[in-house]
C-alpha cells in the first residue's frame, strides 16, 4: 500500500446475528495489531441487521476486477479443523466484480442511513438483547479512529482498474438485500426462472431444502415452512416435461471441528425420503387425481436425490457425518449458479452468479459436481414406498405468536449460526460503542442501487 499514492480502502461487512452481534472494534483491533501506524490503508468493518434478517453474502471484490464468491464463510473451525464442511466458491475477473461492490455499496447506505438519525445512534447503543421493540441494529468502526470518516466512500467505477477488455462469457449477478427493501426478492424470481426453464435435467447441491426442524421429529421449527414455490417449480419440471432431478444435500445435523450444535450444524434434520415426498406432494397439489403408479414412476425414473458422501460413506473415519454447505444448482448442463443463497426458507442478503455457458459449465460440471456425484449417490437414500407413505405427513409448522402474529423472525432467531465467540459478544465496550454525535438525518441521501445486472463479458 506504500507504493500508492492513495491510501487502499477495505469495507468488510458482517451480518448482525440475532443474539451474536459482531464487534467491529475487535475485528480492527486483531486486523490492525501488526500494522505500522503510517500503512496507507484506510479500513471499515460494518455489521447490521433488519429484524433477523442480515448479510448471508460471501464477496471478496478488489479494484472493480476481480471477485471471489460462493458459500464459503470466513470460520477456521468449519473449514480448516477436523471433519471439514463441504463447500463451493469460485473466482472470477472482469466487469462483474463492480456488482460485487456495487451490492456491498447497498449495505453500507443502509448502515449510514441508520446511524444518521437520533434513533439510529441510541439502537447502536443497546444491548443486541432488546429487539422487541427496535428491530434494526447497525455498528461500524473504521482505523486510522480520528484520521478517517465515520462512514466508507461509496465504490465508484471511476477510481477502479480498467479491465482487460478479453473477451468472456455471460455472467448473470443476483442478489437480495432481505428486509433492508420491503417487498423485492429479485434472485429468488432468477432462481425460479431457471427452474422453470428447464428441458432436461436439474442438479443441486444443496445444504438441505427443508427448513430447520425440531430435533428428532418431522416437524419444522415454530413458524417455518418448506420452500412452496422451488417445491412447485420442481414438481411442474418433472410432471409436465419429464425433466431429471439429481440433488445432494448435507447429511443430517454434522458439526465440524469439535464445535457444539448450536454453534454449527448443517444439514437442518431431513431424510432424502422427506425432500422427494414434499416435490411429490407439490405436484398432487398442483394437479388433480395423479395415478399412483406414475407418481411412483416418477419417484424411481426422475428423482435421484442422496446425502453428500467419500467414497460411498456418509461419515469420516471419528464416525462424525460429513456436512455440505454449498449452494449450487445446473440447469439443462448450460448454465449454473453459484452463490450464498439457500433454497430453503430464509429471508437474509444473498448474492451469487449465473454462469450462462455451456462450455464453462461442463468445466464446473467436471471439476465438481461429477466426481461429487460418483462419490455420494448409491441410490438407497430414497425408498419409493416410504416417499408414498410420507405424503400424509405434514413438515410445516404455523404456529403464531404475540396474539396470533405468525413470526419467521423467531423461527429464524433459533437456527443455529456461528463461528465461534473470539469477535462476537453481547456487552463488550470496544471502538465502535465510543459515543459519537449524531448527524441530522437530512445527511441521508437515497443513491441508485443495483441489486441484479446482467454481464456479458467477463471471464472466470
Amino acid at each position: 500500500s506504500k507504493t500508492k499514492t492513495n491510501p487502499i480502502v477495505v469495507r468488510i461487512m458482517f451480518g448482525n446475528i440475532a443474539g451474536m452481534p459482531v464487534n467491529c472494534g475487535r475485528v480492527i483491533k486483531a486486523l490492525t495489531s501488526h500494522l505500522p501506524q503510517d500503512a496507507n490503508l484506510h479500513i471499515w468493518v460494518g455489521a447490521w441487521r433488519r429484524g433477523f434478517s442480515w448479510n448471508h453474502a460471501k464477496i471478496i471484490a478488489v479494484d472493480g476486477v476481480y471477485l471471489h464468491t460462493g458459500g464459503h464463510n470466513l470460520w477456521d473451525a468449519h473449514y480448516l479443523a477436523e471433519n471439514p464442511v463441504h463447500d463451493l466458491s469460485f473466482e472470477l475477473e472482469g466487469r462483474v466484480a463492480r456488482d460485487g461492490h456495487r451490492f456491498a455499496n447497498q449495505q453500507w447506505e443502509f448502515i449510514e442511513r441508520k446511524q444518521n438519525t437520533c434513533i439510529g445512534f441510541i439502537v447502536n447503543h443497546l444491548p443486541d438483547q432488546l429487539e422487541l421493540a427496535l428491530r434494526t441494529r447497525v455498528t461500524v468502526s473504521e482505523w486510522p479512529k480520528n484520521k478517517v470518516s465515520e462512514f466508507p466512500p461509496m465504490f465508484n467505477k471511476a477510481v477502479v482498474a480498467a479491465n482487460t477488455g478479453a473477451t468472456g462469457v455471460p455472467l448473470i449477478s443476483i442478489g437480495r438485500q432481505g428486509s433492508i427493501v420491503f417487498r423485492s426478492r429479485p434472485s429468488d424470481d432468477a432462481i425460479l426462472a431457471m427452474i422453470n426453464s428447464s428441458q432436461t435435467i436439474i442438479r443441486l447441491v444443496l445444504q438441505d431444502l427443508g427448513p430447520v426442524c425440531v430435533p428428532g421429529t418431522k416437524k419444522a421449527l415454530p413458524s417455518l415452512i418448506w420452500p412452496k414455490a422451488y417445491l412447485a417449480a420442481i414438481g411442474e419440471a418433472i410432471y409436465m416435461r419429464g425433466v431429471d432431478i439429481e440433488m445432494v444435500v448435507s447429511n443430517p445435523n454434522s458439526i465440524p471441528g469439535g464445535l457444539k450444535g448450536t454453534e454449527a450444524n448443517y444439514g437442518n434434520g431431513w431424510s432424502c425420503v422427506d425432500v422427494a415426498a414434499e416435490i411429490i406432494k407439490a405436484i398432487q397439489k398442483n394437479h388433480d387425481n395423479v395415478d399412483d403408479a406414475r407418481l411412483r414412476a416418477m419417484v424411481v425414473d426422475n428423482l435421484r436425490i442422496c446425502f453428500i458422501r467419500h467414497s460411498k460413506s456418509s461419515a469420516y473415519e471419528d464416525g462424525k457425518t460429513i456436512g455440505l454447505h454449498s449452494k449450487h444448482f445446473i440447469v439443462d448442463d448450460r448454465c449454473c449458479y453459484i452463490g450464498s443463497q439457500n433454497l430453503y426458507m430464509c429471508d437474509l442478503a444473498e448474492w451469487g452468479i449465473v454462469v450462462d455457458h455451456e462450455g464453462e459449465v461442463k468445466k464446473i460440471m467436471k471439476d465438481y459436481f461429477v466426481p461429487l456425484w460418483k462419490s455420494s449417490y448409491t441410490g438407497l437414500d430414497v425408498d419409493v414406498q416410504q416417499v408414498m407413505d410420507g405424503l400424509n405427513v405434514d413438515r410445516d409448522d404455523r404456529q403464531t405468536f404475540l396474539g396470533g402474529f405468525q413470526s419467521i423472525d423467531v423461527a429464524q432467531a433459533m437456527m443455529p449460526h456461528g463461528g465461534g465467540d473470539e469477535f462476537y459478544d453481547y456487552d463488550d465496550t470496544s471502538d465502535e460503542d465510543e459515543a459519537r454525535p449524531p448527524r441530522p438525518s437530512f445527511f441521508w441521501k437515497e443513491r441508485r442501487s443495483a441489486t441484479a445486472k446482467t454481464d456479458v463479458k467477463d471471464s472466470p
